[in-house]
C-alpha cells in the first residue's frame, strides 16, 4: 500500500512541477548536481514561484473537470462571428451599391443639365460656368446657365435639346427637310426647312435672343419695317450704281463664328455651344446600311439657308463689315446698303473713283472673312438698266422691270384662259392669292403700273 501511495504522490508531483524541475529536484536529492548555496536559495525561491502557478493551475485544472465540455459553445460562438460578419459585409456592399446609384443620380442628373459631350467634336470647352450676366441683362438678354435653365425657358425638355444639337456623323434622324429650288439666273440653290421640333427650338432663340439685338442701319434685309423698296429708294437718283454679291453666304457662315456670336452677347462656352448647335448644321447625304436609312454629315456645320434664325444671325455677324463698310462710303461720298449677301454702292457722280472703292471694299470684305463673287460683280451707269433687289431705279423712278412686268401680265393672260383652278395646280398654290399678292407688290413699288394692271382685269381690285 505503500509503495502504491508512492507512486501516486511521484506522479503528482510530476504533474505539478513539470518534467523538467522534477528531473532538477531528484539530481539535487541524490548528489548528482552540486550547487553553491547562493544558488540552491535562488532555486527554492525560483521552485516556490513555480510551486505556487503550477499549484494554482493544478486548483483550476481539478476544478474544469467538472465541468462539460465547451467545445460547442465555441463552435456556436464562432459561427455567430462569421454570420455577423457576413451580414456586415453585406449591409456595407448595400450601402456601397446605394452610394453609387445616387452618385449615379447625381452625375446623371448633372449630365443632362450640364452635359459634357454632344457629339465627337463638341467635347471640349463645354463648361457651363462664367458668361456676364451684367452684359445679358443689359442687353435685355433671358440669363442662361445651362439646359436646365433653357428647358425652364423655352418648355422643351433637357433631353429633347440634347436631342436636337447633338452632332452625329451618321444619323438616324435627319432634323431638316432638304430641297433644291432653281436661283434666278440659273444654277440650284440648297434649302434646308427645319422639322417641326428643331423649328420651335430655333423660333424661341430668334424671339428672345436674336431679335432683341440692334443691327447696322445698312442691313435693310430681315428686318421689321424695312423691304426691297427702301433698299432701292436708298440709292434712287444717283448716276453710278455698283453691285458685289458675297460668295456662299450662308454656307460661309461656320459654327465657331456663331458660338463666338453667342459668347459675345455674355453667354458662356457651353450654353454658346447649344445655341450654336441648334442654329447650325452640316451638309447632309443619305445613305443606306443593312436596310437602314442614315444622314451622314458632309464638312463642317454651317448657317442653314431656310432656317428661321439664319437671316438675323448674318445680320448680326456682318455688323462689323456693314460698320467699316459704312464709314469707308462716307468718307469717299458714297451710299451703301447690304440685303443679305447683295451689296449696294451708290454715287451721284458717275465718274467717282471706282477702282479706289472696289480696292478697299474688297479688302475689308476679305479681312472679315468673307468673299466676293467676281461674276456677280456690276457696275451700272445711266445709260444702262439699274437694278437693286431686283426692282429698276433709274432717273429715281422705281418700276419693276420689262420682264417682271410682261411675266406677270402672261401668267393673268393664262388665268383668264384655263381658270383659277388649273394654274393653282400649276403653281402648287393657290393662284387668285398668288395674283393679288403679286400686285399689291407691284403697287409698293410703282402704283401707276398696277393700276393699269386692274383696269384690265378689275378681279384684281
Amino acid at each position: 500500500m505503500a509503495n502504491q501511495n508512492d507512486s501516486e504522490n511521484w506522479r503528482e508531483e510530476l504533474k505539478r512541477l513539470g518534467k523538467e524541475y522534477f528531473i532538477i529536484q531528484e539530481m539535487l536529492r541524490t548528489g548528482f548536481l552540486k550547487l553553491t548555496p547562493e544558488d540552491i536559495a535562488l532555486y527554492k525561491t525560483k521552485i516556490k514561484e513555480l510551486n505556487d502557478v503550477n499549484g494554482e493551475i493544478y486548483r483550476l485544472s481539478h476544478e474544469l473537470r467538472g465541468i462539460e465540455d465547451i467545445t460547442p459553445l465555441i463552435e456556436e460562438i464562432r459561427k455567430n462571428r462569421i454570420a455577423r460578419v457576413k451580414a456586415e459585409r453585406i449591409i456595407k456592399k448595400a450601402e456601397r451599391a446605394k452610394t453609387l446609384e445616387e452618385h449615379k443620380r447625381t452625375i446623371s442628373e448633372k449630365q443632362k443639365s450640364k452635359p459634357n459631350f454632344l457629339g465627337e467634336k463638341f467635347a471640349s470647352k463645354l463648361k457651363f460656368e462664367g458668361g456676364d450676366a451684367g452684359k445679358l441683362q443689359a442687353s435685355g438678354l433671358p440669363t442662361l446657365n445651362d439646359l436646365h435653365d433653357l428647358s425652364q425657358a423655352t418648355g422643351i425638355s433637357r433631353e429633347r435639346l440634347q436631342w436636337l444639337c447633338y452632332h452625329r456623323q451618321a444619323a438616324t434622324i435627319d432634323h431638316y427637310t432638304r430641297f433644291q429650288i432653281p436661283k434666278r439666273k440659273g444654277g440650284m440653290r440648297s434649302i434646308s426647312s427645319p422639322k417641326p421640333q428643331m423649328r420651335l427650338a430655333q423660333s424661341w432663340v430668334l424671339d428672345n435672343i436674336l431679335s432683341k439685338l440692334p443691327i447696322h442701319d445698312s442691313a435693310v434685309a430681315f428686318r421689321e419695317g424695312k423691304s426691297i423698296v427702301d433698299n432701292a429708294n436708298f440709292h434712287a437718283g444717283n448716276a453710278l450704281l455698283v453691285r458685289l454679291d458675297l460668295k456662299d453666304f450662308f454656307p460661309s457662315v461656320r459654327f465657331h463664328r456663331i458660338k463666338g456670336l453667342f459668347t459675345s452677347f455674355g453667354y458662356n462656352y457651353g450654353i454658346a455651344t447649344v445655341f450654336a448647335l441648334l442654329c447650325t448644321d452640316a451638309a447632309r447625304i443619305g445613305a443606306k446600311l443593312n436596310d437602314k436609312q442614315y444622314f451622314v454629315a458632309l464638312g463642317d456645320r454651317y448657317l442653314p439657308q431656310g432656317a428661321c434664325t439664319s437671316p438675323m444671325l448674318t445680320n448680326l455677324i456682318c455688323r462689323g463689315l456693314d460698320n467699316r463698310l459704312t464709314k469707308l462710303c462716307a468718307s469717299l461720298g458714297w451710299r451703301y446698303t447690304r440685303y443679305a449677301d447683295d451689296l449696294v454702292f451708290s454715287h451721284e457722280d458717275e465718274q467717282a473713283d471706282l477702282k479706289k472703292l472696289l480696292g478697299l471694299v474688297k479688302k475689308i470684305i476679305k479681312e472679315e472673312t468673307f468673299e466676293v463673287n467676281e461674276e456677280k460683280t456690276l457696275v451700272m451707269r445711266p445709260h444702262q438698266r439699274q437694278t437693286v433687289t431686283g426692282i429698276v431705279i433709274n432717273d429715281g423712278k422705281l418700276r419693276l422691270s420689262r420682264r417682271d412686268v410682261r411675266n406677270f401680265r402672261a401668267f393673268l393672260h393664262q388665268y383668264t384662259l384655263k381658270g383659277a383652278e388649273a394654274m393653282s395646280q400649276r403653281l402648287g398654290k393657290d393662284a387668285t392669292q398668288y395674283a393679288k399678292g403679286y400686285l399689291a407688290f407691284m403697287r409698293m413699288v410703282n402704283p401707276e403700273q398696277a393700276d393699269k394692271f386692274v383696269q384690265e382685269y378689275a378681279w384684281l381690285a
